[in-house]
């Protein structure tokens, strides 16, 4: 089970390796207080001074862009893909007019008509 490292532990901690990477302690006895191996201290060494120099890099000025919309391009491609769907089914009733085949619109207003014509009532026109 891992320890708990209270503010104080780490601090300490820190003071330590701080002091063992500028020359002011050795890497021995930095590693006996902290009970690292010196393959592992060097690892964490060349971890830190990577953050730091990646921190003191320069960055773009100004502040990072807003984050878009992930649903914006969406509702727009939904638009465009009815409107297609529409034009497609106005090609597909004016080729079944062209061949002679009745949509199933076509049908179900024809069997309304009909049952209509049953029942006795009449459409004005």
């Amino acid at each position: 089970m891992r320890e708990i490292w209270t503010r104080s532990d780490l601090t300490e901690r820190s003071r330590i390796f701080l002091l063992a990477s500028v020359g002011e302690l050795s890497v021995s006895e930095a590693c006996e207080k902290l009970d690292l191996s010196r393959q592992r201290f060097y690892e964490l060494e060349d971890r830190a001074i990577a953050g730091y120099l990646r921190e003191l890099a320069p960055k773009p000025a100004g502040r990072p862009p807003k984050p878009r919309d992930p649903t914006e391009g969406l509702a727009r491609e939904i638009d465009k893909l009815k409107k297609e769907n529409g034009r497609l089914w106005l090609y597909i009733r004016v080729l079944q007019r062209l061949a002679g085949i009745r949509g199933d619109d076509e049908k179900k207003r024809r069997n309304a008509s009909r049952a209509a014509r049953r029942r006795g009532e009449t459409r004005d026109r």
